[in-house]
Parts: structure tokens; sequence; C-alpha cells
């Protein structure tokens, strides 16, 4: 049945892989820094203290309009999420327009706008403006939250979440959110259970709270004069209710003395996720914000000639990409560096990662490095300028952090100033494993004891996917017990060894929703070893695979062809109609491999071996003997993913139980449900051919 499942998700997985071929002996040379002009910005304030931001160009005949809400963050606890949802729903519905009506007028008007976290922002032709800032307007005094709308947010975010918390990297850097920022509420993370419990009245007083205009900017760009912007933004957003808003005042995370390091254990893992992380002080129009920057761009901007790139890739082979990133921010920044690299060199690549850190604080870099590494900033600088939002946020965070009229327009010309001496000594300040938390989600069992040289206590701490502290405890073992006897009390339940081999074939309908689309899947089992698979979409054929005995085949979208190979021994597998009752003549070996809690039930957890050493895990429910979840890495293009099948509903057909329900999450998230089972129809053997 695992296979099955596989399939099922492959079909729908597109994976695109691009080659670039590039000389990487040939450094590209360093040129003069653009010359480019931001147009200055004119300010001036409402009545209710809406905060209004002018910068006018007439090159193009359209508008852009952000708001931003510049508040404190909230502490959300145990339903954190509803400040993000606040600001994603306020579109979805006024007192007096609905969601589609929205939308559709801005599809009408060729505009785009969009809400977020604290803020929204549009883009309109300047004809357009009047019917635009209508819509604009209205959804940020009237906001309706429909209650409709928030339940389908829910569940989409769920269910992202749900797809997630196997990705490794997800995973690291949530961890390492959590980890760095202490008891501040940036180190809040939105689990499925704290989505479950956000309501309406959340979302409704949070934006009563805080969405208001003395605590706001709305920044306007383009084809407009100031006369006109003044009335508009009256016109518009004059009547904005001013109020008190509430200041939260939080400390800086401690930082670390020395060095931590938080394991997340990916059983079975061919590779490991590294995420070095620490909080940073430093905001926009800090004196080192920009040297800071730069010696961050040479550190691990992604460029090949980046150190972390050249060492990690180039030199070591251990990854495709190693990058870091320096985050300003006005209460608390950070710091990481990450890569995926394979189980076997986790070990060196946290040591490689160190040594470039802790070269960019001890050697000075050269002048033609430095004069690369500003060029290829100041480039992507100068293009970032085509989008009229980075000019609304140059013009948003001049006033915010009371920065230079002309602090963005001679922005070059400071990163042009750079010295090496600023690099090193912002080096020293800001790139510093001294102090960091080295997250790596992989196979404990492999990487535990070498990643313990790098932790200062000698203690690498063990965390779950959420950062919660992983208590060393398990449920001991029944004395005598093994794998075979879980396996066969697993028989005993769902109908016994007679019931089971009186079944001589069997034919399973399913169905499950992808992206909005139904799907039906068919599969046909006939003893000895018959099996076939069909997936169909409104009644046509998407693939199938079928196994007559003997020869494999798989049929769909780019015709016929024979499967061979370890697919094809895959597939003879599959087609044996009761595995668990056939795992020596398989050749699978079966291990008890302890109890684990699943959904807060024990379950024993067996760990089955495939002749060609591919490793799963089983669980059956300690009480009733059910199997109630399948465990295996799945290494795909886009990476290593634990998928997960669980099991629920069981039904009985025939003296036989069988899961009804069918949960899926790894790569593609879904809900299997089985529409019906039918025992010994007759199967005709042209199905399988």
């Amino acid at each position: 049945m695992k296979s099955i499942f596989l399939l099922l998700i492959a079909v729908f997985i597109v994976n695109t892989v691009l080659f670039a071929q590039i000389d990487r002996s040939i450094q590209p040379q360093a040129g003069p820094a653009p010359e480019f002009k931001i147009d200055e910005y004119k300010t001036f304030t409402l009545e209710n203290g809406l905060k209004v931001i002018v910068v006018e160009n007439h090159k193009i005949p359209r508008i852009s309009y952000q708001l931003s809400i510049d508040v404190d963050p909230v502490m959300e606890k145990e339903n954190a999420g509803f400040v993000n949802m606040t600001g994603e729903l306020l579109s979805s519905g006024t007192s007096s327009k609905t969601k589609n009506q929205i939308d559709e007028t801005i599809d009408f008007l060729g505009a785009s706008f969009f809400t977020y976290t604290n803020g929204m922002y549009g883009l309109t032709l300047t004809k357009n403006k009047t019917q635009f800032l209508e819509i604009m307007s209205d959804v940020l005094l009237n906001p309706l939250f429909p209650a409709e709308e928030i339940e389908k947010s829910k569940k989409q975010t769920i269910s992202g979440l749900a797809s997630s918390k196997t990705n490794p990297q997800f995973i690291a850097t949530r961890v390492g959110q959590k980890l760095r920022n202490g008891n501040h509420p940036y180190s809040e993370i939105t689990t499925e259970e704290t989505v479950q419990n956000i309501t309406r009245e959340h979302l409704v007083n949070y934006y009563n709270a805080y969405y208001k205009p003395n605590v706001s900017y709305l920044v306007i760009v383009g084809d407009i004069s100031l006369k006109d912007a003044k009335q508009d933004a009256e016109k518009y957003f004059g009547s904005w209710k001013k109020g008190d808003v509430k200041r939260n005042e939080y400390q800086f995370p401690n930082k670390n003395i020395g060095t931590r390091v938080a394991l997340v254990n990916k059983e079975d893992a061919v590779q490991s996720y590294i995420n070095i992380t620490y909080p940073v002080n430093l905001k926009v129009g800090d004196k080192d914000a920009l040297s800071a920057i730069i010696a961050n761009e040479i550190l691990g901007s992604g460029t090949f000639s980046a150190r972390l790139l050249t060492n990690l890739r180039e030199d070591k082979g251990y990854t495709y990409g190693a990058y870091s990133r320096l985050s300003l921010d006005p209460l608390v920044g950070y710091f990481q560096a990450s890569a995926q690299v394979g189980t076997e060199v986790t070990d060196d690549a946290v040591n490689q990662f160190i040594i470039e850190m802790n070269r960019m604080k001890n050697e000075i870099v050269d002048d033609k490095t430095l004069q690369l590494f500003k060029n290829i900033y100041t480039g992507t600088f100068a293009r970032s300028l085509e989008d009229p939002q980075t000019i609304a946020g140059f013009a948003f965070n001049s006033l915010k952090y009371n920065l230079p009229q002309d602090y963005y327009q001679t922005y070059l010309e400071k990163v042009a100033a750079i010295t090496n001496d600023q690099v090193i000594d912002a080096s020293k300040k800001f790139i510093d494993p001294s102090q960091a938390i080295v997250v790596v989600v992989g196979d404990k069992n492999k990487i535990l004891e070498p990643l313990k040289k790098y932790s200062s206590t000698g203690i690498v701490e063990v965390y779950d996917i959420y950062g919660n502290p992983v208590k060393e405890e398990s449920t001991v073992l029944p004395e005598g017990i093994n794998a075979e006897q879980v396996i066969q009390k697993y028989i005993d339940a769902i109908g016994g060894k007679e019931n089971i081999e009186k079944i001589t074939d069997i034919t399973l309908k399913a169905s499950t929703s992808m992206n909005g689309m139904t799907i039906n899947m068919i599969t046909y089992k006939k003893t000895p070893n018959k099996f076939a698979m069909e997936m169909l979409m409104n009644g046509n054929l998407l693939n199938k695979q079928s196994f007559d005995g003997e020869k494999g085949k798989m049929k769909g979208f780019q015709g016929e062809k024979e499967i061979t190979g370890s697919e094809l021994d895959e597939l003879k597998a599959e087609a044996v109609m009761n595995q668990e009752m056939n795992y020596a003549n398989l050749g699978i070996q079966s291990n008890l491999a302890g109890i684990e809690k699943i959904d807060g039930k024990d379950a024993y957890k067996v760990e089955l071996i495939s002749s060609t050493g591919k490793k799963s895990y089983d669980y059956f429910d300690v009480e009733t003997g059910l199997k109630i979840m399948t465990k295996q890495t799945i290494v795909a293009p886009q990476g290593e993913f634990e998928q997960n099948q669980q099991y629920t509903d069981y039904r009985e057909i025939s003296g036989v139980k069988y899961p009804f329900l069918i949960k899926i999450t790894g790569i593609q998230n879904m809900e299997l449900t089985i529409d019906s089972v039918e025992i010994n129809a007759g199967i005709k053997d042209e199905i399988f051919q």
C-alpha cells in the first residue's frame, strides 16, 4: 500500500531542474557603481494622526499605495497566528462588499491589491485611482472578517503547516527562531493547535486595538501631485478614527554564553539541515549597518564567489547551496547561516561554517574581493529600484527611522566608501559563532556524538519540531515481546489469518482532493501476485501501474513503458496480497524498535528493512493492535522528506477490517477516503495486462 501512495504523490509533483553553465574560475570584472536618482519624498499628517509620504514620479501613469501599521508585537501565546490572519483577512469582505466583489473590482481595474500582517499594498493606473481608493478605504475601515473566510484560512494554514513540519529546512528555521528569541514575541511559532484556537473575536479585538491612524503611515508613490495626494488622503482616510494604542516593551533576548547545539531528530535521514543562528541588535540606519551587510555578502550572499558557497560547495562538494543572512530589525534582528548536507559530513560541515565565520572576524578582506562584492550589491540594489514597492519602503524607512532626507539618494556612495577595516570591525560585532545556536535537523543516532564538541558545555540539546525540549522518556517494552508478535496481533485484530486467506481478489476504490481537483483511484489485487492501480480525473486515466505476475507496466500521458529494476521489485512486493503475513518470503526484516506516542496513544514501533536495504516504520496501537501509521523517508529533487500515512476509521468487510480514512503528510498533504471495498468479485486477468 505504501508505494500506491508514493505514486499518487509523484504524479502531481513537477520537478524542474535548472542548469547554469558558468565558468567559476573567472570572476566578473568590477565596474563603477551605476548612477541613479531616487525621487525626494514629501510628508504631511492628517488631523487623525495618519502620516502620509508622497513620492512623485510621472514617468508612468500609475500610483502605488502602501499602508503600514507601526505597532509593537504582541504575545499571541496559545493563539499564535491571529495577528497574521487579521492582516490577511482584511480584504476577505467588508460591511458592503464580499471578497469576490472586491477581487472582481480590482481585476476589472487592472490593479493589484493585497493585505498582510499590519499593512496593505496596491498598484493602480492613475485614471482608476478613485475606484481603487474606494476599495482600499473600505477594506481598511470596514473589515467584516467573515466566519467562513476565517475557517477557510485556518484550514489552509493547518494544511500548509502539516506539509511543512516534515521539511528539514522549515523545522530548522522555526526551531532557530524560537530558541534565539527567548521570551520575545518573535519566538512564538504558529502550530496546527494554535491556529485551531483562533476565533473571529481574536481578529476583531486586534483590529480594534491596533489599527489606528495615529500609529500608521500611508506611502503614495507615482503619477500624482502633492495637492491631489492630500485631497485623496483626506477624502478616503480622514474619517479613520484615532485612538490610544498600547505600547508593548520587551527585553532584547539574552546572548548565549558560549555556543549551543540543538538537535531535532529525523530518524534515518540521509541528510542534515544546519542552521547557525543568533539575535543581532542592528537596525536600518545604524552606523555599522552597511558595513555589516557587505560583510555578510562576502560570507554567504549566494553569489558564486561568496565564501560559504566556495568552501562547502565548490571545494568540499558537501551541498548545492550554503548561505548566510543578516536581518535588520528595529527590535531584534538576526544572523543565520544554513545548508543541507549529507549525514556523513554533518560534523565537518558545521566546522567549515565556523571556520568561515571566524575568517570574517580575523582576516582582512583584500581590496579586489571587497570591490567585487560592493559592485554585486550595488547592482542588486539598483535593480530593486524598478519596483514601486521598493521606493515606498525607502520612504517609509526614512520617516520611521528618522533617516537623513538623502539617505537612499546617497546610499551607493556610502556603500562605495566602505573600507576593509570597516568590514572586519562589523564582522567582529555581528558575525560570532562563539555565541551562536547551531540547530541541526538529522539522524540523532549518527550525528549527536560528533556534534558535542561544538557545544561549549559538551551537551547537545534535543528538541522536537516545535522547539520544545525532548525528555528522554520511553515506555518500557513488555518482557519477551518481539516484532513478530506485534504483527501477529495486528493480523488477529483485522480479522485473523483464516478470514484473510479466504480473500482471492480485492478491489479498493478511493478518492482525494488535490489543488481543487477530485482524483479517483482504483486498486486491484488478485492472488497469488497480481496488482493494478489506476488513477483517474473526471473519468480520464492519468496513470496506471500493473503487474501480471511476471512483468510490470506503466501507462500515462507519455504512453506505455515497462517497469524494471528496483521499481519492479517494489511492484512485486506490492502485488503480494497479505504483505504482513509474508515478510519472510519478501525478504523483509522486521525489528521491534520501541514504543512511541502517536496522537496520545502508545504504539509499537516496528522497523522494516526491505531486501534492498530501504527502511520504513509501522506503528501499531498497543491496545487494539491495529496499524495506525506508516513512516518513511523519501529523497526527492526538492530535498529529503518524511512521508507519513495515518490509518483511521477501520471498518469490517467480509470479516476483515480496512482503514477507510488515510491521512498523508509529507511532500504533498492529502486525505484519502476509501469509498468501497469489494472482496472476491472475480477480477479478470485482463485488468493486470
